[in-house]
């Protein structure tokens, strides 16, 4: 406010005396109390700066490549103030699920559905950040689609369904990553991973029913309806030359999961 020239330039005031800055000022009148301050203050800050001829040009120093992007802002803020650090994890293509399962699944690996504990990081107000399932819990990614115990007992249904009766699915890698149960037959690995993305799926979109539209939480109607979709999903992606019937899939998914070499391909 106290320069003369309003369109005057750092260059125009700083001058270089063996190295030493010394400032050339054109003030409207004498710079006094804060302005005096504030003057000395900012000598200080550019007495170790040497102006060029070189045209100024930012640099983003809060990451490596000193340049910005939105993601590492977004992740610098996740991890530094609410401590949510992103995932790294590679999600394999399972070409048995829609492109739209697949999508939501990488949102579950990488933190990102709104369940409640997540929004109250973000500084979101609810009015309370427990199960709306239970209403015991706080909910989690891992609890809302895990361990609550409603929906672990879906979980117990899925694994009684697929003659898996000896594993457990406790947590998100034994839901989206893991393999067990068939760790020596590719083809068999892609159907059971496919049908437990399309479970979480599912699950999320019944607890959503939950809580936007008060639906009854109904395991009956649920579990009727992971094994619908998620036979007609790997139905139309399969390859197989004879069709999967309805009926076997009903009775052993499990079965279609160890066809002979030449039986069944990934679509």
């Amino acid at each position: 406010m106290l320069e003369s020239q309003k369109e005057a330039t750092v260059a125009d005031r700083i001058s270089y005396v063996n190295s030493n800055s010394i400032g050339i000022w054109d003030w409207s009148r004498p710079p006094s109390g804060r302005a005096l301050d504030e003057l000395m203050e900012l000598n200080n800050l550019i007495s170790s700066v040497c102006i060029t001829d070189r045209p100024d040009a930012g640099k983003f120093s809060l990451d490596a490549s000193g340049i910005f992007t939105t993601s590492s802002l977004s992740n610098l803020i996740n991890a530094l103030k609410y401590g949510v650090h992103s995932r790294n994890i590679a999600l394999p293509r399972n070409k048995f699920v829609p492109q739209k399962v697949f999508i939501f699944t990488w949102r579950v690996i990488q933190l990102k559905i709104p369940v409640r504990s997540e929004l109250d990081k973000k500084g979101i107000d609810l009015h309370t950040i427990l199960c709306p399932l239970c209403d015991h819990h706080i909910e989690t990614i891992e609890h809302a689609l895990i361990t609550c115990p409603k929906v672990s007992s879906i979980w117990a249904q899925i694994l009684d369904w697929w003659n898996q009766n000896n594993s457990s699915i406790s947590d998100i890698n034994g839901a989206i990553i893991s393999d067990h149960g068939f760790p020596h037959n590719a083809v068999g690995s892609y159907i059971w991973q496919a049908t437990k993305w399309i479970a979480c799926y599912i699950i999320w979109k019944h607890r959503n029913l939950k809580v936007f539209s008060n639906k009854m939480w109904n395991p009956a109607m649920l579990i009727s309806e992971i094994q619908t979709q998620s036979y007609s999903w790997i139905s139309i992606r399969s390859r197989k030359k004879n069709p999967i019937e309805w009926h076997q899939w009903l009775l052993n998914p499990s079965f279609f999961t160890a066809p002979p070499p030449n039986r069944m391909g990934i679509g």
